[in-house]
């Protein structure tokens, strides 16, 4: 047994501290673009962004904690702490937001920027990867399929549809 064997790995600081840093930033503007619906639109409406925001939060999160602990060489417990207090930074965004209560102008163009998010994470993102795991044309009829299905939500919701 060397000493070497049980010596913890090395934490790669530059790495740890651009996901935590870039995480807490994005998660500040989840939390202004959170508070502007629920300030702004109905409580409907605020709840579908607010659901939204959760679910790529979901893997989102999780793909930060798989780079703090392979890569970053976090501990699994310290990978947990630093990215809950980075996730907390979603309620900071809240808090300023409703703080200096923007004007309704302001505040429609934090939800269209927050609409611009999402869609720039569906095509640079999303689809890219999911283009590069198609196999043959069943693949791509799949896609396409996926995606029809993933807006019919979005229409039935604009159905009924008023301004924020």
């Amino acid at each position: 047994n060397t000493t070497n064997e049980s010596a913890p790995p090395a934490v790669n600081k530059r790495l740890c501290a651009s996901i935590l840093l870039g995480d807490g930033f994005h998660n500040f503007a989840d939390g202004f673009f959170i508070a502007a619906a629920f300030r702004s639109c109905s409580v409907g409406v605020a709840i579908s962004i607010m659901l939204v925001t959760l679910f790529h939060e979901i893997a989102q999160e999780l793909a930060d904690f798989i780079v703090l602990t392979r890569f970053g060489g976090l501990t699994v417990r310290k990978a947990l702490a630093f990215n809950f207090l980075s996730g907390l930074t979603v309620c900071l965004g809240g808090i300023v937001f409703l703080a200096a209560n923007p004007s309704d102008t302001a505040t429609g163009v934090i939800l269209a920027m927050a609409g611009g998010v999402y869609i720039n994470i569906a095509a640079c993102e999303t689809a890219p990867r999911m283009e590069a795991a198609m196999k043959g044309r069943g693949d791509r009829a799949l896609m396409l399929f996926s995606i029809i299905l993933g807006t019919i939500p979005l229409g039935l919701i604009l159905l009924d549809h008023k301004h924020c």
